[in-house]
């Protein structure tokens, strides 16, 4: 199985989803709320549990559909803000996203990145 993230762009959900459903209930609230069609095979969207301890990726290719599952053991995933009256997402870079899928910080304190 080779999934590559090279060709796709990659959205981080900042605010905190039920985790509970499967693929097609977490493609529908990407395209129902932040209108980021995840069947095109050029987008990955990335979702938070509320605990931050578990995250979900979906994302599709020319093959099939992914739903990716990554549970920290220690720790929690880096809590990002946004200011009021933007949507709760941020485009991440595949450097970004291996250090956020690691648990490791993204920002420093002092960042003013939103």
């Amino acid at each position: 199985m080779n999934i590559r993230f090279s060709n796709v762009h990659v959205t981080l959900v900042i605010s905190p989803t039920d985790l509970k459903g499967g693929f097609h209930r977490l493609c529908s609230i990407a395209q129902d709320q932040l209108g980021i069609n995840v069947s095109n095979g050029k987008e990955a969207v990335v979702f938070l549990s509320k605990t931050r301890k578990i995250c979900k990726i979906v994302t599709s290719d020319e093959k099939g559909t992914v739903l990716l599952t990554r549970t920290l053991h220690n720790g929690r995933f880096e809590e990002l803000m946004v200011r009021v009256g933007q949507q709760a997402k941020c485009a991440l870079t595949l450097g970004d996203l291996e250090r956020f899928l690691n648990g490791e910080r993204l920002y420093t304190k002092g960042d003013t990145f939103w």
